[in-house]
C-alpha cells in the first residue's frame, strides 16, 4: 500500500522512480555515463501532398550508456533542422511546410553530445494545367496505352542542363506535340519531387506548344530543389483515347542554393530607345521598368550605351551614338543630370564605353572617334564628368584603347587594343589588355589575349572576384580580313564568349556550353556578346566553399519556339538578354564553367534588347 502511493505521488509530482540502482541512483531517468546518441530512423523520407496538411514525422533518440543496454533518451533531447523553409519541430513531431519540399540536416542534441541524420520532404502533387481547357479528370488514366516511337512530342525549351536562380519566375516549357497527340502528361521529379502536370496545347506558336506553371507549381519545384539535385522534366503525349503514348527524350533543370540579386539596367529599342531596369532584390513585378529615354536630356536624340555605379547611384550613358560622343551623366534616385547636357562650359566632356570605379567616385571612358585628341584609357570625375587624367601608353591614333572594365578591386583596368580602327563601336582585329594601378602610378599594359588575323577580341568584363575575365570574340567570315560588317564588334553573328584568367600567358576557355543553342536554332551564329556580371558572388548548394557566378549577354538565338526580334542594319536578327552560370573554380582548373543559358523573362521579347549592366542594389526615384 506503501508502495502504491509513492509511486501515485510520483506521477503527480511528473517524476519516475521505475527501476533504482543500489545506491538510489535512478538508472533509466539519469544521463551519467552516456558515451553517444542516434537518431531514428535515420535518413527518413516523408511525402507531402502539396498545397494540403503538413507531412509529420516523429523521431526517437537513443542513447548509449557505459554500462547497460541502449534506451530511449527522447525527452532528454532538443530537436531541430538546419532549413527552416522545410519546416520545424514541436518536441520530438517534425512538421513539414504546406508548399515545399527538400532535404535537410536534423540534428539532435543531449547536454554536449550530438548526432544528425538526412530528412527528405518529397512534394507530390498533380495538377492541371489552368490555361489548358477541356483536361479530362482521368487524364492520368490516358497515359496506360502501349508505347509508340511515331507519336513522341519533343522538348524544345529550356535546353538540357540549365542551372537557375529559384527566385526566376517565369520559366517556360516550349514543345513539339508529335503526331496526332492532343493530351500532354509534363512531370518533374527526382529524389524529392513528384509533380505532374496535365493539359492541352496551351499558347500554341510555331506549330509547337508553351506551358507556363502558374505559382504554385513554380514554387514546388524551384523551392523543393534549391541548391539540390537536378529535376528531370518528362513530356509524354497521347489522343483522347488513350490508344498510344509517345515519350519525348527528357531535360533535366537545376536551382542555385541562392536567389538572384542585385539590379539590372538594360538598353532596350522600343519606344524610341530607352534604358529599362528591375531590381531582384525585391521587385514582384513579372516585367522591367522604364528608367529613362531620350526625354532626360534636350538635344538628345537617343540613350544607348551605359555604365552603373556599384551601388546603382550614378550612370553615365551614351547620347546620339557613334562619333557624338556627348554622355547623360545622372544622380539615379533624382534622375537629376549632375553636370548639364550639351559641349562645353560644365558639361561632361566626351567619351564612350565607361566603366565605374567600384568606390563610384570616377568612371574611366574612350574616345577614339572623329575629333578626338587623346586615344588612352580617361579617367573622368563621377560627379561632374570632366576628365581628371588619362593613362598613358593605353592607346594611340593607329591603335585606339576601347571598351574599358574596373576590376572590383579598383586597381585594374582590362581594355581593348584596336587593332584596326573604325570607330569606338565598329574596329577590327582588337586584344584584350590589362593595366594595373601601382607606384608611382598606372603601369605598362600587359596583354591577356594577343590579337590575331581574322579575329576580333573585345567586351572584356572582370569576374565578381576579380580572378577572371569574359570577353567576346568573332570570326571575319571573308579570307584575310580583319575588319568587315561581320566582325566589327557590333552585333557580329560569330560572336562567341570566352574566359580567361587576369594574368599574361593563361590559355582562353570557351565557354561551349552558354554558346550554345538550342534545338530550334541552326549552326553557331547566334550572336553571344556583351558579357556583364552580377555583381555578388552565391551558392550553387548549401556546402561550404560552393560558389556560383551570374552573368548576361545579348543572343539572336530562338527562345525555344520563339523567333528572336527584328535587327537593324548589322544584323537582321535582333537580340534579347540571356543569363548563364559559371562556376569560377572551373576556370582555374582549365575547364568550361558555364551551364546552358536560358531567358532573361523580365524583358520586353518584342523587341531587341542590350547591354544589361548591373548594381548591387536599385535606387528608388525620388519626386
Amino acid at each position: 500500500m506503501r508502495l502504491l502511493s509513492i509511486t501515485l505521488l510520483a506521477a503527480l509530482l511528473g517524476t519516475s522512480l521505475v527501476g533504482c540502482s543500489g545506491d538510489g541512483t535512478d538508472t533509466l531517468d539519469s544521463l551519467e555515463g552516456l558515451k553517444s546518441i542516434a537518431i531514428e530512423p535515420p535518413d527518413a523520407v516523408v511525402e507531402l501532398q502539396a498545397g494540403q496538411a503538413s507531412a509529420q514525422l516523429t523521431y526517437r533518440v537513443m542513447g548509449t550508456f557505459e554500462k547497460g543496454a541502449a534506451r530511449d533518451i527522447t525527452a532528454k533531447a532538443t530537436l531541430s533542422i538546419d532549413n527552416p523553409f522545410l519546416g520545424g519541430f514541436q518536441g520530438a513531431t517534425f512538421s513539414s511546410s504546406k508548399n515545399q519540399g527538400g532535404t535537410a540536416a536534423v540534428t539532435a542534441k543531449v547536454d554536449t553530445l550530438s548526432a544528425t541524420t538526412r530528412l527528405s520532404v518529397k512534394v507530390r502533387a498533380s495538377v492541371q494545367d489552368p490555361d489548358s481547357t477541356n483536361v479530362p479528370t482521368d487524364a492520368a488514366a490516358r497515359f496506360n496505352g502501349p508505347a509508340s516511337d511515331s507519336r513522341k512530342p519533343d522538348l524544345v525549351y529550356p535546353n538540357d542542363g540549365v542551372l537557375m536562380p529559384p527566385n526566376m519566375r517565369g520559366l517556360e516549357v516550349h514543345f513539339l506535340p508529335g503526331t496526332s497527340n492532343t493530351l500532354f502528361e509534363l512531370s518533374f521529379r527526382n529524389a524529392v519531387t513528384d509533380v505532374t502536370v496535365y493539359l492541352r496545347c496551351p499558347n500554341p506558336l510555331n506549330g509547337g506548344c508553351i506551358y507556363k506553371p502558374e505559382r504554385n507549381t513554380w514554387t514546388w519545384i524551384a523551392e523543393t530543389n534549391r541548391g539540390g539535385e537536378p529535376v528531370t522534366l518528362t513530356l509524354r503525349g497521347t489522343d483522347e483515347a488513350g490508344s498510344a503514348v509517345g515519350t519525348a527524350a527528357t531535360l533535366r533543370v537545376s536551382f542555385s542554393q541562392e536567389d538572384l540579386t542585385g539590379g539590372l539596367y538594360y538598353w532596350t529599342t522600343s519606344g524610341g530607345t530607352a534604358i529599362m531596369r528591375y531590381d531582384f532584390t525585391s521587385s514582384t513585378l513579372p516585367t522591367s521598368e522604364k528608367y529613362i529615354g531620350a526625354e532626360v536630356a534636350s538635344g538628345a536624340n537617343c540613350i544607348g550605351c551605359h555604365a552603373l555605379s556599384r551601388d546603382g547611384k550614378k550612370i553615365v550613358a551614351e547620347a546620339n551614338g557613334q562619333n557624338d560622343g556627348r554622355v547623360v551623366l545622372l544622380d539615379v534616385g533624382s534622375k537629376e543630370l549632375l553636370a548639364p547636357f550639351g559641349t562645353g562650359g560644365t558639361s561632361p566632356d566626351k567619351s564612350i564605353f565607361e566603366s565605374w570605379d567600384p568606390d563610384g567616385s570616377r568612371y574611366v571612358g574612350v574616345f577614339g572617334d572623329s575629333g578626338a585628341t587623346d586615344f588612352n584609357l580617361m579617367l573622368f570625375d563621377g560627379t561632374t564628368g570632366k576628365r581628371t587624367s588619362s593613362i598613358a601608353g593605353t592607346g594611340t591614333s593607329a591603335n585606339p584603347a576601347n571598351h574599358p572594365d574596373f576590376a572590383p578591386d579598383g586597381k585594374r583596368i582590362a581594355y581593348v587594343q584596336v587593332g584596326v580602327k573604325g570607330t569606338n563601336q565598329r574596329f577590327g582585329r582588337g586584344a584584350i589588355r590589362m593595366t594595373t594601378f601601382g607606384q608611382p602610378g598606372w603601369g605598362e599594359p600587359v596583354t591577356l589575349v594577343p590579337a590575331q588575323d581574322g579575329r576580333n577580341r573585345y567586351y572584356p568584363a572582370f569576374s565578381p572576384d576579380g580572378a577572371f575575365l569574359l570577353y567576346n570574340e568573332s570570326t571575319c567570315p571573308t579570307a584575310g580580313s580583319n575588319l568587315e560588317r561581320d566582325c566589327n564588334a557590333d552585333s557580329d553573328p560569330s560572336a562567341k564568349l570566352f574566359a580567361v584568367q587576369a594574368e599574361p600567358g593563361a590559355t582562353p576557355i570557351e565557354l561551349a556550353r552558354a554558346n550554345a543553342g538550342g534545338t530550334q536554332d541552326t549552326g553557331s551564329q547566334l550572336t553571344n556578346s556583351f558579357p556583364k556580371w552580377a555583381p555578388f558572388v552565391y551558392k550553387r548548394t548549401a556546402a561550404p566553399g560552393s560558389r556560383l557566378q551570374w552573368f548576361t549577354f545579348s543572343s539572336t538565338r530562338n527562345f525555344g519556339l520563339r523567333d528572336p526580334p527584328s535587327g537593324g542594319s548589322e544584323n537582321p536578327r535582333g537580340t534579347l538578354l540571356w543569363i548563364s552560370a559559371v562556376d569560377p573554380d572551373a576556370v582555374a582548373r582549365g575547364e568550361d564553367p558555364s551551364y546552358p543559358a536560358f531567358v532573361l523573362p523580365i524583358q520586353d521579347i518584342t523587341t531587341s534588347n542590350h547591354i544589361a549592366q548591373w548594381t548591387t542594389e536599385v535606387v528608388p526615384v525620388i519626386n
